[in-house]
């Protein structure tokens, strides 16, 4: 949905009335009729949409911004569900900058919400009552819950408990705000705050993992201490970092152009940046392989974090079984060698980060005559003597070193460390001798079951410095790698 609240005001920040009537090929009298009824057609909505990027884009005031677009003469609706929990104070500040920002609200107070936050402080912050009751003759004569769940352009949660979580995962509607979230058509955001146990539990990580698959956007939640005293994963994302999520989120789904980039401060703008993700798999025969341990997790937040921030990103990915991320270019492998081969093609670029685990070595059978087996027929006891097989090792390429050897070898080369013993010894040893940049490095042990989850105990290697961090998730350690990135480069 789109809409305009001062059609004046919007006609005089494109430019003027006979401006905007020329650029959408129309009569000045058309545009004139628009600010005098304060309305403009649907069909025209796009294109004034794209008047507006193009203004920013191609003008010289630096104060003109992305920002232009939540100016007076534009508003969003947004369906914001506040949920019981301590960090429900911090919601009153998101309603404050959504307001600044001429984003309008409903808002939905769970009864759990109320033992926070009064009613009255929402209605007064907001200007509009809030809502609470899901059997109100009041609200279902006036907007029932069903109008409230189709009437906007996003709903947000936040902040999002796992009781509202779970129930949402197992489609259950007890309350206003189970019912509106489950009757909805729109995006749901959800900012997720609890305790981090509650975090980590594993029911509430097979919920999340579910409303995921369902194509439900999380924040995720920041890690530091707690109001319970506990630290660890669970903090409500900052305010500011919610608010930009959600304006981005209504800007690129109503604008859908791809030169949005041009109109926001990007950290990474123009740069260009290859991420290798997933295993590698080399056939033994039709049917074996042999491969390594990787879900593609890490690697896939790493791309999507670099193109959020703007970047040109290819990801060269092997098989998972995983969502691939929203990037420029996916290029799909199997072999150490396919992944080498399109690494180099895709040369030159800025930053090269082998997320990949590559399969060291391909397995080749022997025969008991020791002739090489034809891969193409399936192995069988009987080709090999007292039922003994053997095979022979061939090392696959080295494609971080190839890369960081290669003359054309971005500026930044990143690669990851896997280790079970003598994790920083040999985290150094392998940033020494493959001539790279960064290693982030993680030690797999029964505390810390990297592949396959979403979290991750990393440090993070350099020539001359070592940080080491607690446990994060992986879209933590994406944005973690980011910033250090930017230092570097910028």
């Amino acid at each position: 949905m789109n809409y305009y609240k001062n059609i004046s005001q919007l006609v005089f920040d494109l430019g003027g009335t006979g401006v905007v009537a020329k650029k959408l090929n129309l009569r000045p009298s058309t545009v004139s009729n628009w600010k005098k009824n304060n309305k403009i057609p649907s069909s025209y909505f796009d294109k004034i949409n794209f008047l507006s990027m193009e203004l920013i884009k191609n003008s010289s005031n630096p104060n003109l911004s992305s920002e232009f677009i939540f100016s007076n003469s534009k508003i969003y609706k947004v369906l914001m569900i506040l949920c019981g929990g301590v960090a429900c104070y911090k919601s009153l500040e998101l309603i404050r900058e959504f307001k600044k920002n001429n984003v309008e609200l409903n808002i939905i107070l769970t009864e759990s919400a109320q033992k926070f936050i009064n009613p009255i402080l929402v209605t007064s912050l907001n200007g509009k009552k809030c809502y609470s009751e899901l059997f109100s003759s009041e609200d279902e004569e006036n907007m029932n819950h069903i109008k409230l769940a189709r009437d906007n352009d996003l709903v947000l949660v936040a902040p999002a408990t796992a009781n509202l979580i779970g129930k949402l995962a197992n489609g259950l509607a007890d309350d206003l705000a189970s019912n509106v979230l489950l009757a909805t058509n729109n995006n749901i955001v959800l900012a997720p705050s609890m305790n981090p146990f509650m975090w980590l539990n594993t029911a509430t990580q097979s919920n999340i993992k579910t409303l995921k698959e369902r194509g439900i956007e999380f924040i995720e939640p920041e890690s530091g201490e707690m109001a319970c005293g506990e630290e660890g994963v669970g903090r409500l994302p900052e305010v500011k970092n919610i608010f930009e999520h959600v304006i981005k989120k209504l800007s690129n789904s109503s604008f859908n152009l791809d030169g949005i980039n041009e109109v926001k401060n990007y950290k990474c703008k123009n740069l260009k940046v290859i991420v290798t993700a997933g295993p590698t798999e080399e056939d033994i025969d039709p049917i074996r392989f042999v491969s390594n341990k990787s879900s593609g997790k890490q690697g896939y937040a790493i791309a999507e974090a670099f193109r959020d921030e703007g970047a040109n990103v290819i990801l060269i990915t092997g098989p998972t079984n995983i969502k691939k991320p929203n990037v420029n270019k996916i290029i799909e492998v199997k072999t150490a060698k396919e992944m080498l081969d399109n690494s180099l093609s895709n040369l030159p670029a800025d930053i090269f980060i082998s997320a990949a685990a590559v399969a060291d070595w391909k397995l080749i059978p022997l025969t008991a005559n020791r002739n090489y087996k034809n891969k193409t027929i399936k192995l069988k006891k009987t080709n090999f003597k007292d039922d003994e097989i053997l095979f022979k090792a061939k090392s696959n390429p080295d494609i971080l070193k190839t890369i960081a050897v290669n003359k054309k070898r971005p500026r930044l080369v990143i690669g990851f460390a896997a280790e079970t013993e003598n994790l920083i010894e040999n985290a150094k040893s392998k940033l020494q001798e493959k001539k790279i940049d960064i290693i982030l490095a993680n030690k797999i042990n029964n505390n810390n079951r990297v592949f396959g989850s979403d979290y991750n105990v990393i440090s993070f290697v350099e020539k001359n410095k070592l940080e080491n961090y607690d446990k994060k998730t992986k879209q933590e350690i994406a944005q973690i790698l980011i910033k250090k990135i930017i230092k570097k480069l910028m």
